[in-house]
């Protein structure tokens, strides 16, 4: 009975996808691509590759997903493929490696000797056993794995077969290189947002393109805290508390449940003297939402902490209320608009005769400012 197409197809699909060939070739591509995100910024806005790279060539990298090119999907997809391809290949030629590391071919007849092209012939004046204790006792000295045999085979002449044998767990230099690419892939899997695609393609999640507070978006465009893995920021401001990540795609945003609140208690902050951030580092209260259960812990830059499975590290701050005086100036000489009072996080209206402006407050970075008690030291001195 002949097998069907389809039969066929899938054999001879399997067949190229366990071949050396194909798993070195899919290799390849990865270091291509590996080479393309490491020259081409990732995770930039359309604006920054138009600016950088010109409109074609900017639409296009957005397009193929080169400013994201380790969780676009077809390298995810060429990812699975070279771990399906290697695991394969370790499937089918690990048992010929570990019978060959174990087998010393003492069986083999004295006359497929002659077939070998590195070999000798001599006679020897002691007798077999003899000879044959000595060259094993050479050989075990040198670390060489021996077995004798006697030979009595019909027709050939009797004596001793003496295998012996050396380098035999190189071997596993295949299994282990092998296995180190397969893990490598896999790790590359589950950081290149797998499991967030899949929650998005199961759970039917898609991504949010509008605006407003988080609270407000709907439940169509959160993942719950059962995925496994993800990567996202999260802004709480002192005093604050929040348990829901913002994970940032090409096309918007989705949002992902924590199965504890993060509560900022305490923000330090220190500078150089020149107002550079020496230091930042965060007072944490993580909070358990099932059991109540309350832990401190504190992180800095480079210094993260875990809980649940989940590690959080300080990446930036962002001023989180200061008071501002602002003062107008004028550009087109028209009367300017009035000084005012406002704190980071505000959104103002400014009129000045016809015009009016809204004045939204996003953050406040203090650099390369010298504090005014040095001024007034060096105006006395």
């Amino acid at each position: 009975m002949k097998p069907s197409p389809l039969t066929r197809h899938w054999r001879a699909f399997l067949e190229l996808l366990a071949s050396m060939r194909f798993a070195v070739a899919l290799l390849a591509v990865v270091g291509i691509v590996a080479g393309i995100g490491t020259v081409v910024p990732q995770g930039e806005g359309l604006g920054t590759y138009i600016n950088k790279f010109g409109q074609f060539w900017g639409v296009l990298f957005v397009r193929l997903g080169l400013g994201q090119v380790y969780s676009a999907w077809w390298f995810l997809l060429i990812l699975a493929l070279l771990v399906a391809s290697t695991a394969l290949c370790l499937v089918r030629h690990t048992p010929k490696h570990w019978a060959d590391m174990r087998s010393m071919k003492e069986h083999i007849r004295p006359r497929a000797l002659h077939a070998f092209g590195l070999r000798a012939q001599a006679r020897l004046a002691a007798p077999p056993a003899e000879a044959a204790g000595r060259f094993a006792a050479a050989l075990t000295s040198r670390r060489w794995r021996v077995r004798q045999t006697p030979h009595e085979a019909e027709g050939e002449p009797q004596g001793v077969m003496l295998a012996a044998r050396a380098g035999a767990s190189n071997r596993l230099g295949y299994v282990l290189t092998h296995g180190a690419i397969v893990l490598i892939a896999l790790g590359g899997l589950l950081d290149g947002e797998m499991f967030t695609r899949a929650a998005m393609l199961l759970g039917g999640k898609s991504v949010y393109t509008g605006g407003g507070q988080v609270a407000d978006v709907p439940a169509a465009h959160r993942l719950g805290a059962g995925n496994p893995a993800f990567r996202g920021n999260m802004m709480v401001a002192e005093g604050g508390r929040d348990a829901t990540l913002i994970l940032t795609r090409p096309d918007g945003v989705l949002l992902q449940d924590l199965p504890f609140e993060v509560e900022l208690k305490k923000f330090h902050l220190e500078h150089y003297d020149n107002g550079t951030p020496k230091l930042y580092a965060s007072e944490l209260v993580l909070h358990d939402k099932k059991s109540g259960e309350r832990v401190e812990r504190r992180i800095e830059v480079n210094h993260p902490t875990s809980w649940h499975g989940i590690t959080i590290y300080q990446s930036g701050f962002d001023d989180g209320g200061s008071l501002l005086d602002l003062h107008s100036v004028p550009l087109n000489g028209s009367r300017r608009a009035p000084d005012m009072k406002a704190r980071i996080g505000e959104v103002r209206t400014l009129t000045s005769g016809e015009d009016t402006l809204t004045l939204e407050l996003l953050e406040l970075r203090p650099q390369n400012i010298e504090p005014r008690a040095a001024q007034t030291a060096e105006a006395a001195a």
